[in-house]
């Protein structure tokens, strides 16, 4: 298990850094107007992440899918095919092996990871390389969702020492909340997230559950988890930054 996979499995216990959105609930009206905005296009960016949604419809059942590990290549670092594990023993995070012919340009590496309820999948997160491609990722998922309904800038710190904004935006449209953001502690590594509204949740609320029955729940419904970090961003509003 990569060291992203390992930090990706426990999102659903983190909090947001964008303020929290209860995933069950209904559209709003700038959600609505945001998904009307999404502009048709012919010719999607080959980097556009959301596409694995097209092979793994969110609310839909897993498809039976290899191990893993009986169809690596490349000396480990590539699947020849779709494949998946369980992450924990309660089977709710799976590992997604992605061929590298069918792998979005913007994904980093070849895992993603998968949140299942029951059989069907309640959510996935997509390994970026961070503030390196996040315009990119951007724009791909704003060509796709139209406006996101939540943005924000936060000033992050690379290895070097050297200080960069990072952007977070959310988006909501057809029971799905999409979020991408940079790692706080490693901002060339990133995420892009896309839960299930109808399920998701339920589930990670379950997880938390589990994990730790004390612990405090989020202010609003269930947050889209990203990272634990000190508090929502500076100046985070609904689609009023970037």
């Amino acid at each position: 298990m990569t060291r992203w996979t390992q930090r990706a499995a426990v999102l659903a216990f983190s909090t947001s850094l964008l303020a929290p959105m209860a995933l069950a609930a209904p559209a709003t009206p700038a959600a609505k107007d945001a998904a009307r905005q999404a502009p048709a296009k012919a010719v999607r960016d080959p980097g556009d992440v959301a596409a694995l949604l097209d092979a793994f419809p969110l609310g839909k059942p897993l498809p039976q899918l290899p191990s893993c590990e009986d169809v690596r290549v490349g000396g480990g670092k590539d699947v020849s095919a779709y494949c998946s594990d369980a992450l924990e023993s309660h089977g709710r995070t799976r590992s997604l092996g992605v061929p590298s012919a069918k792998r979005p340009e913007l994904m980093d590496g070849p895992q993603a990871v998968l949140l299942v309820d029951q059989g069907n999948l309640a959510g996935l997160f997509v390994p970026t390389r961070g503030v390196d491609t996040e315009q990119r990722v951007y724009q791909a998922l704003a060509d796709r969702y139209g406006k996101p309904v939540q943005e924000a800038k936060v000033a992050l710190q690379l290895k070097s020492g050297k200080t960069v904004d990072s952007l977070r935006a959310r988006w909501a449209a057809h029971q799905t909340v999409v979020t991408m953001y940079a790692i706080p502690e490693e901002p060339q590594n990133g995420t892009v997230e896309f839960l299930w509204a109808p399920r998701a949740g339920a589930v990670m609320e379950q997880m938390r559950a589990e994990v730790d029955p004390d612990a405090p729940k989020p202010a609003s419904g269930v947050a889209a988890s990203v990272p634990a970090a000190a508090g929502k961003p500076a100046g985070a509003s609904p689609a009023s930054q970037r």
